[in-house]
């Protein structure tokens, strides 16, 4: 695994108050089946954060939203280059959620072309 490729801590959302933030009045939208939210600030320290989420509302069981978050986190992981290196050479913080909503269990291929196409229309908002 390369070192572009990792997923550090310095990369997820862990303040309350920017996860209030991302759940409040922000940008959003939606590519089947996820849900994202996004915040687009100017920063002297430009960074992409993300925050995973899989409501308990539609899989009751820890298992299968566990195993959901990490089809969504490494479909992040291999797809984030492009978006980190558009955020790091305009100055911005990117801070993103990707809310899981289907109430089916889908493939990771699918997973990954949602993953795809949201990266892609937050590429073209900054």
């Amino acid at each position: 695994m390369s070192a572009g490729n990792s997923f550090p801590s310095s990369e997820r959302v862990k303040s309350r108050i920017t996860v209030g933030r991302l759940f409040g009045d922000c940008d959003s939208g939606f590519v089947f089946p996820l849900k994202y939210k996004l915040i687009i600030e100017e920063s002297t320290s430009p960074c992409v954060e993300v925050l995973f989420s899989v409501p308990k509302r539609f899989h009751k069981r820890a298992n299968r939203r566990n195993l959901l978050k990490r089809r969504m986190r490494e479909s992040y992981r291999l797809s984030k280059s492009s978006l980190q290196s558009l955020a790091t050479e305009r100055g911005r913080a990117v801070r993103i959620a990707l809310i899981y909503i289907s109430k089916e269990e889908l493939p990771y291929k699918t997973i990954n072309n949602a993953i795809t196409r949201i990266l892609a229309e937050i590429a073209e908002r900054c």
